[in-house]
């Protein structure tokens, strides 16, 4: 399943990608796959598109598992501004 979210960052767009590529793998091995991310444009949200598994088991990865919140909030995620925004049906991707 595919679903749009959107978090709040404090430290910019390079940084949170920094970590994220540093994360990636244990994501992938947990069913969690990022598809395109992008920033506004003051780099103080970051919305994506995210492949999921369990969309309910990914929040709560993402929001508890200690190793990955501890680096999401260095890199600047504010953890409890996480949210799922909606689930993708159909898309195209041009």
């Amino acid at each position: 399943m595919k679903v749009l979210s959107k978090f709040k960052i404090t430290k910019g767009f390079n940084t949170w990608l920094d970590m994220y590529k540093d994360i990636e793998p244990d994501l992938n091995k947990l069913g969690i796959k990022i598809l395109w991310a992008g920033t506004n444009s003051d780099e103080t949200i970051v919305y994506d598109v995210t492949e999921v598994e369990n969309p309910e088991e990914a929040m709560k990865v993402l929001t508890t598992r200690e190793d990955i919140t501890k680096k999401r909030s260095e890199a600047g995620v504010i953890l409890e501004s996480t949210e799922i925004i909606d689930s993708i049906s159909s898309d195209y991707w041009g």
